[in-house]
């Protein structure tokens, strides 16, 4: 017997824990679906997002005195360009000196490492720009808006995050039930955002519910539409390595703002980013406060979906992020992985097996579902298999 599709296995995975076409008398259980997404995920909608090797390999014009000088001062004198693994080797002795203040260079202290920490973000935050403008919002909108033209792939992912919505919620009683979609990213751009709000119509924005594993102070300049969210209406929006929108507050929290900056206040507050490092660095007060967050909502996952994020071996803590989906052998029995990439389907087996290592063991009891291509093929084929209904 020829075994289902990826896809045919997703698309009746939602019809069986949706609320759609159910006794309405009855509770119907609420079922987590989880969204990893990574650089994979924005290029599936337009090949501009940039990776991190695009993303952090800076050009002469992309640096600023400040940081040159900083890179004069711990030995590079050839400036005309900085490799991803050069930025890697930098944010790693930016981060060693903070964390160790007797390795700190005569003229290094923990303001002016604050001070180069806030310029490199300010420049990473202008080169995204310069790869491929974000979609700020404007400031007569409440909402982040998608291309005015969109292809038909960027249709495609739109209607798909649509038909998804729309097995959500069917409650009347505010109780929880059906399906319920969250995002954990290791992105900082606004696209899972922004197709969000086009999901959910003009008069509506993801900001109401979208509960982002910390509570801003305000957003977009203004008071922060909700401060405790109901669990009946919310779903998860976790960002593992910040985000262009993040920025630390003058008191003690952060704020969240889509509206564009200039460089001058950029300069002055630049996003909070965390970057590449050689021993990747998660001790600043914004991880320390998402990672529970992060970790809860995987415990909490009955379906997992990896798009875009190929799982590599240096990735140390964040594989360790995803081993709380399914913590021992017997929290895998009843729950599903879709992990979407172009590897073949036994190297992505390979690496979802050195992260949950008891799946070798009893393979069969564990519901790991490879797909090999793009998430838009992936999508297409489930948008067909609906169409066909």
């Amino acid at each position: 017997m020829k075994k289902p599709s990826s896809s045919k296995i997703f698309q009746e995975l939602v019809k069986e824990t949706s609320y759609k076409d159910k006794d309405y008398t009855k509770l119907i259980s609420l079922t987590n679906m989880t969204f990893f997404l990574g650089a994979g995920f924005s290029k599936s909608w337009d090949l501009k997002y940039p990776n991190g090797q695009e993303l952090f390999s800076l050009d002469r014009e992309d640096m600023s005195d400040d940081f040159t000088d900083f890179l004069l001062s711990i030995g590079y004198s050839d400036l005309k360009s900085i490799g991803f693994n050069e930025f890697k080797e930098i944010a790693y002795q930016i981060s060693m000196q903070k964390k160790y203040p007797s390795l700190r260079r005569r003229y290094i202290d923990e303001y002016n490492l604050q001070i180069i920490e806030n310029e490199i973000s300010s420049i990473i935050t202008k080169r995204f720009n310069k790869l491929i403008p974000l979609n700020y919002i404007e400031n007569a909108s409440k909402k982040l808006e998608l291309e005015k033209s969109p292809n038909q792939n960027q249709k495609n992912i739109v209607s798909f995050f649509s038909w998804l919505e729309s097995h959500t919620t069917g409650d009347t009683d505010q109780i929880p039930e059906g399906l319920r979609i969250n995002f954990i990213t290791t992105n900082y751009d606004f696209l899972i955002e922004s197709i969000l709000d086009e999901t959910l119509g003009s008069d509506d924005t993801h900001l109401i519910y979208a509960y982002r594993g910390f509570t801003p102070k305000s957003t977009n300049k203004a008071k922060t539409p909700t401060t405790i969210h109901r669990h009946w209406l919310v779903q998860n929006l976790i960002k593992l390595n910040g985000g262009f929108e993040i920025f630390g507050s003058d008191e003690k929290g952060f704020n969240v703002d889509y509206t564009n900056k200039t460089a001058r206040e950029l300069n002055r507050n630049a996003p909070i980013l965390i970057l590449p490092n050689r021993e990747q660095d998660y001790t600043g007060k914004y991880f320390q406060t998402i990672f529970p967050k992060a970790v809860r909502t995987l415990q909490e996952t009955k379906i997992l979906v990896i798009v875009g994020y190929s799982i590599p071996d240096e990735d140390a803590l964040i594989r360790l992020l995803l081993r709380q989906f399914a913590e021992e052998n017997v929290d895998g029995t009843e729950k599903v992985i879709f992990f979407i990439d172009l590897m073949n389907e036994e190297e992505q087996i390979r690496k979802l097996e050195s992260v949950f290592p008891y799946h070798k063991m009893a393979r069969r009891r564990y519901n790991i579902i490879p797909f090999k291509g793009t998430f838009n093929d992936w999508i297409n084929e489930i948008m067909a298999l609906n169409s066909n209904v």
